[in-house]
Formats: C-alpha cells, sequence, structure tokens
C-alpha cells in the first residue's frame, strides 16, 4: 500500500467520521428524550475509561522494545491520549448543552480517527519487530478507541 493511497482512505475515513459526528450532533439537539443522550454520554465515558486502562498496560510493557519502537509507541500513547481527553471535553460539553458541543464533538472524532490511524501503523510495526505482547496491547487500544468513535453511530440509530 503506498503513502498516497493510505493518504486518500485517510481523508476518507475521517470526513466520514466527520459526517457521523455531525449526524450525532444533529441528535443531541432533536432527541426526544434527554435519557438518550445521557446514555449515549455514559457510554462513551466508560469507553474513554477502558482507553486509559488501555494505555496504562501499554506502558507497563514499553520498556523492553527497541528504543526506536518504543518513540514510535509512546507518540501512539500520547495521540490516543490527547484524542480521549478531546472526546471526554467534547462529551462534557454536550452534556452540559454548552455552544460549540457540536463542533468540538467533530474534532474529536476526527482526532479518534487519527490516533486510531496511528495506532494501527505502530502496531503493524511492533509485530514486524518481534514485539507481539506491545502489539497485541496497541491492537486492543486501537480496538477501543474505534468503539468510542463508534459511540457516535449508537446515537444515531
Amino acid at each position: 500500500m503506498t503513502s498516497a493511497t493510505t493518504s486518500v482512505k485517510g481523508k476518507t475515513t475521517t470526513r466520514l467520521a466527520a459526517a457521523s459526528l455531525l449526524a450525532l450532533a444533529m441528535m443531541l439537539g432533536a432527541c426526544s428524550a434527554p435519557a438518550d443522550v445521557e446514555q449515549f454520554i455514559a457510554d462513551a465515558q466508560n469507553q474513554a475509561a477502558a482507553i486509559d486502562d488501555d494505555l496504562q498496560r501499554i506502558e507497563e510493557q514499553v520498556t523492553g522494545i527497541p528504543v526506536d519502537l518504543r518513540d514510535d509507541v509512546t507518540n501512539a500513547m500520547a495521540s490516543a491520549q490527547a484524542a480521549t481527553d478531546e472526546a471526554r471535553d467534547a462529551l462534557a460539553q454536550a452534556q452540559e448543552s454548552e455552544d460549540g458541543a457540536v463542533v468540538a464533538l467533530e474534532d474529536a472524532q476526527v482526532a479518534l480517527e487519527a490516533a486510531s490511524a496511528e495506532v494501527r501503523h505502530v502496531t503493524d510495526e511492533a509485530r514486524k519487530n518481534g514485539a507481539d505482547t506491545v502489539a497485541d496491547l496497541l491492537s486492543t487500544l486501537q480496538e477501543q478507541i474505534d468503539a468510542l468513535r463508534g459511540e457516535t453511530e449508537n446515537a444515531t440509530a
């Protein structure tokens, strides 16, 4: 796969993710029962907590891998943490029905997509370098990030 192909796929996926989040944001204002929105927010917050747990497990394993790979893993973890924090902030804004919540949710969705792509790439690198334990943990992290992104689809169903 060439970097141009990866870039095109990434842009398409990012646009799709942003569109999904926009649909969610529209639903937040249109939900007939506030409980629907509250449940979505609670589910997403639980997913964010699972990401924190995954990051902690990965941090415990990175010391035993080559320095270059360790740097890549550390950067991917930082991206995942930043995207998760951004999602938490956006969810808090949505829960409080604050102005700007829609934009914050869109930005969080894009950040989560980018973090997922970076973690996927580093997972492949870890496997190539024989760091299977770290690769398995990164794979779980990526699934959690994707699940947090997927919470937006649940709200529109």
